[in-house]
This record gives C-alpha cells, structure tokens and sequence, in this order.
C-alpha cells in the first residue's frame, strides 16, 4: 500500500511541475524576452486593438496593398476547384487594376497553408505599386518607401526570402495620406 501512496505523489508531483510549474516559468520568460511577439504582434491605434500583425485581412480596395487569399486549401494546383478559384482571382486583380499588363505574381492568387498569412512576396508588392500611388495620389517612390520599410529582412526569416507584411505595409500607406 505504501508503494502505492510513493507512486501517486511522484505522479502527482509530475503533474504539478509539468503542468502549474512548467507553464508559469514559461510564460514569465515569453511576457520578458518576447513581450510583443507572446501577446500575438498586435496592432494597436488610439489605444484600441486593430488588428495583429500576424494576420491578413482580407481587401480589395484599391488604395490598400491586397494579400494572399485568406481561404486555406489543401487542393491540388491541377484540380478543376483550385484552377477555377485562381481564376477568378486573376479576374479580380485585372479588374481593381485594368492597366497593369504584367504578370500576376503566383502568391496573390493563391492561398497560404494558413490562409491568414500576413506577407507577400516583394514582387506581389511591386506589382501593386502604380495601382496605390494612383489611387492615394502619392509617387512611385513614396509606395516603393512603404514596401521598403515592411520588407522582412533574409535574417528575420531565418535566411529565407524577403517578404513584404502588408498589414504594417497598408497602415504605413493610410498613415502618409492623412
């Protein structure tokens, strides 16, 4: 019977330094070391949470940078739905910027794994730049200063490629039109 007693306070014990423990350490060192990063990037303006910069939302307005396409999607790149949704979404952008000939960047007509993913790549940002200095009467240089200042750089992503968060991209924007 003691060695049962032993065994459920060991048990119990465990439970409590994996759990209680193992939590508080935890979420002291992250609200210390990484304060903004714990608490979800977010975005606060007149003291009021707008948004996170870790999430997309979702725009077509054709003075705002438009993301990737906040839908997930596990399709097939050759399946009917996915060749149709791409579609439709190549439509879109013709149609929110009819005089831009170039190419599509591939990232603003499809969905990321997460389908909330904040960044862009710095074509998909370029792409969009005589569109939104038009719309916000503001040069090309002023958009190109904008995509420039929310670019990540190859270290912040862990020597991965630059992209462009366009949540802090589009806030720069409406912020130098005011």
């Amino acid at each position: 019977m003691k060695v049962l007693f032993k065994q459920a306070a060991i048990l119990i014990g465990c439970l409590i330094i994996g759990t209680l423990v193992y939590t508080g350490i935890t979420t002291v060192v992250a609200q210390t070391v990484f304060h903004q990063s714990a608490n979800g990037s977010l975005i606060y303006q007149n003291n009021h949470v707008t948004g996170s910069k870790l999430i997309a939302t979702d725009t077509v307005n054709p003075k705002l940078f438009v993301g990737r396409v906040n839908v997930a999607s596990n399709l097939a790149p050759n399946s009917r739905t996915e060749k149709a949704a791409v579609a439709k979404r190549v439509a879109q952008l013709r149609a929110l910027d009819p005089t831009n000939k170039q190419p599509i960047p591939v990232d603003l007509v499809t969905g990321s794994a997460s389908g909330s993913d904040p960044y862009i790549s710095v074509a998909a940002a370029k792409y969009q730049i005589t569109r939104i200095a038009h719309a916000n009467n503001l040069s090309t240089a002023q958009v190109q200063t904008i995509i420039k200042d929310a670019t990540t750089s190859r270290l912040s992503n862990l020597l991965g490629t630059p992209a462009v968060n366009i949540v802090t991209a589009n806030l720069a924007l409406q912020a130098s039109v005011k």
